[in-house]
């Protein structure tokens, strides 16, 4: 349950698409109820993010929903079953932009289109990207296993190569 509920705010992690060659990393911050937290992660991420005269814009991410991983075989079953990963094994960052930290962007998530608001900072040849999102917008709800359920707000982490447009 926690790990479907991170998956699929992995997922809005707000890089998907179809871009190629250049890895990335995704890493969403799950918090649990009553107490605790995890992380599901990847590297399968195709893309890159381009400075432009006035910010930054990446269009075509892709995230593989797949390969996602919180380190416990059971909890990346049960998010990989909330993302329906089967039907919809990627997370397409359509196009974000971004100027003075702040950014916005619209992703495709188990086939539905969701706009995304974070903050960025570029470090030497990376982006790093940070947005909140609710999993109860992607119709996730009522994530719980043996008494522990997981919080409606997750933070997708994404990092990416930047190059010069």
């Amino acid at each position: 349950m926690e790990i479907k509920k991170t998956f699929l705010t992995l997922v809005v992690t707000l890089f998907t698409g179809s871009a190629a060659a250049a890895a990335g990393e995704v890493a969403v911050d799950v918090r649990m109820s009553p107490a605790g937290s995890f992380k599901a992660a990847t590297t399968k991420v195709e893309g890159t993010a381009v400075k432009t005269a006035d910010g930054v814009m990446a269009e075509n991410v892709v995230v593989d929903v797949t390969s996602l991983s919180t380190t416990i075989a059971l909890r990346d079953k049960h998010l990989k079953d909330y993302l329906k990963a089967g039907q919809f094994p990627q997370i397409k960052l359509l196009k974000a932009i971004g100027k003075d930290g702040k950014g916005k962007g619209k992703m495709e998530i188990m086939g539905k289109t969701q706009e995304v608001n974070g903050t960025y900072e570029i470090s030497g040849g990376e982006l790093r990207a940070k947005f909140p999102m609710k999993l109860s917008e992607l119709g996730i709800t009522g994530v719980r296993y043996m008494s522990v359920g997981v919080k409606d707000e997750v933070v997708v982490n994404v990092n990416l190569p930047i190059k010069a447009k």
